[in-house]
C-alpha cells in the first residue's frame, strides 16, 4: 500500500472525483403527486445521464456531472435542478425526503416505465414494488460519490482494499451523519424520527446483509451468498448507507475494480436551495478521509450488529447519553484530524458548524423543520413553491 501520509492527506485533503444523485418526487400545484410521465423534455429516461427516474414515474432523479471540486459540483447541481423545473412545466419538486401525507393508493402510485429496452429495470421495480410496496419506495434522498484523486496504488486489488477497508470503517461511524443529516423528521406508531427514511422503519432491506470485510474477495463471496440465499436480488438491492462502486462491486460476474465510496445518508434538507447545506459535502468528505486512516478491529458480524444499532439510534429525535458520548467522540476525534493535517478552512467551519448544531439541539436540522412543520400544515409545498421561484429567477447556468 502507498505510504498514508503521503497520499491521502497532501494530494487528497481538497482534491478527489465528486458526485451527486438527488431524487425528488414531482408533485401538483396542489401538493399532490404528479401522476404525469416523466416529462418530454428530459428526452428518454434509459439514456439520459443527468436526468432519469428512480423507482416511480412521478420520482425525478439528477445525476452530477463528475467535478474535481465541491463548488464545482454544486454549480452543476444548480444548473440541473433548474433545468429539470423548467422542464416540468407547472409541476413543482417536493423538498422532503418523506413523501406528502396525500399519496394516491398503493396500486396507483406509477412505476417508472423504461420501455422495451429497459425490461431488466421494469422488473427490477417491479420486484421491488412487491417486496417493499411502493409507498416506502417513493422516500428520496441524495447521494455523495467521492474517490480520491493522485492515487498511486500498486494494483487494482491494493486499490480494491483501500475501498473496502474505507467501507467499513465509514459504515461503523456512521451513526454520526446519520444524525446530523437527517432533515425528515415524522412520527410514527408513537416513535419520533429525526429521519423516518434513515430509521428501522425506512429504507432497508426486509433482512440484515451482514458481508464479510475481511478481503474483497471475502466480501464479494459474501455479497454472492447473499443474492444466492434470496436476501437481495442482487447487489444493487443492497440498500445500505455507505457502498463500494464499481466493476465487480455492481455486478458480480465482472472482476472486481473499485471506482469510489457512495455515502446514502443525506435527506432532502428543505431549509437550503440546493436541498443540502453545502457544509455538509465539505463535512463528508472530510469524514471519508478520517475513515480512510482510522485503525480499528475487524468489522465482523457483532460489529456490524453494533453500527445497525447506533445508525438506528442516531434517526430518533431523542439523544440518550451514551449515544452522546459516542458523538463527542467522533467530534473530537474528527477535530484533531483537522488540525494534525491542516485542514482548509472549509473543513474546519464545516465541522465547528455541525457541532454548534449538535450541542445546540433546537438548531438541529429535523428540529427546526419539524417546528416549521407544525406551525402550518403547508410548509412543504411553501418550500416547493419558494425553491422553484428562486431557481427559475436567481440561478445562472452557462
Amino acid at each position: 500500500m502507498p505510504d498514508k501520509d503521503k497520499l491521502f492527506f497532501f494530494h487528497l485533503t481538497t482534491k478527489g472525483r465528486f458526485g451527486l444523485e438527488r431524487e425528488n418526487l414531482r408533485i401538483n400545484p396542489d401538493g399532490s403527486l404528479a401522476l404525469t410521465p416523466h416529462p418530454a423534455a428530459f428526452g428518454d429516461k434509459l439514456t439520459n445521464p443527468e436526468i432519469t427516474t428512480d423507482f416511480s414515474e412521478s420520482q425525478i432523479e439528477m445525476i452530477t456531472p463528475v467535478s474535481d471540486s465541491i463548488p464545482d459540483l454544486l454549480f452543476h447541481e444548480e444548473c440541473l435542478t433548474k433545468k429539470v423545473y423548467k422542464g416540468i412545466g407547472s409541476e413543482l419538486l417536493w423538498p422532503l425526503s418523506s413523501p406528502p401525507d396525500s399519496l394516491p393508493p398503493e396500486d396507483q402510485i406509477p412505476i417508472a416505465d423504461f420501455g422495451p429496452a429497459g425490461k431488466d429495470k421494469n422488473d427490477y421495480r417491479t420486484y421491488l414494488s412487491k417486496k417493499y410496496g411502493r409507498h416506502k419506495q417513493l422516500y428520496c434522498g441524495i447521494h455523495f460519490n467521492f474517490s480520491f484523486a493522485g492515487e498511486d496504488f500498486k494494483d487494482a486489488e491494493a486499490r480494491n482494499q483501500f475501498y473496502l477497508n474505507l467501507a467499513a470503517q465509514a459504515m461503523r461511524y456512521r451513526f454520526f451523519l446519520v444524525h446530523l443529516l437527517s432533515a425528515s423528521p415524522e412520527e410514527q406508531g408513537g416513535i419520533y424520527y429525526r429521519s423516518a427514511r434513515l430509521s428501522a422503519c425506512g429504507y432497508q432491506n426486509t433482512q440484515p446483509v451482514y458481508l464479510d470485510y475481511s478481503s474483497p474477495s471475502d466480501y464479494l463471496g459474501s455479497l454472492s451468498s447473499a443474492v444466492k440465499a434470496g436476501l437481495i436480488e442482487g447487489p444493487r438491492e443492497l440498500y445500505q448507507l455507505v457502498r463500494i462502486k464499481g466493476k465487480g462491486f455492481e455486478d458480480l460476474t465482472q472482476q472486481p475494480e473499485a471506482s469510489r465510496i457512495e455515502l446514502r445518508i443525506p435527506d432532502l434538507n428543505p431549509l437550503f436551495t440546493w436541498s443540502i447545506n453545502p457544509d455538509d459535502l465539505y463535512l463528508m468528505h472530510l469524514y471519508l478521509m478520517w475513515a480512510a486512516q482510522k485503525e480499528d478491529e475487524p468489522f465482523d458480524r457483532e460489529s456490524q450488529k453494533s453500527a445497525n444499532q447506533l445508525s438506528d439510534e442516531a434517526a430518533l429525535m431523542a439523544v440518550s447519553d451514551p449515544f452522546a458520548d459516542q458523538m463527542n467522540r467522533i467530534f473530537n476525534q474528527l477535530g484533531a484530524f483537522t488540525q494534525q493535517k491542516s485542514l482548509p478552512d472549509a473543513y474546519v467551519q464545516a465541522l465547528n458548524h455541525a457541532e454548534e448544531r449538535w450541542l445546540n439541539a433546537a438548531s438541529g436540522y429535523a428540529e427546526r423543520i419539524a417546528g416549521r412543520l407544525q406551525k402550518s400544515g403547508n410548509e412543504g409545498l411553501n418550500w416547493s413553491r419558494q425553491m422553484k421561484e428562486t431557481y427559475l429567477k436567481t440561478v445562472r447556468c452557462w
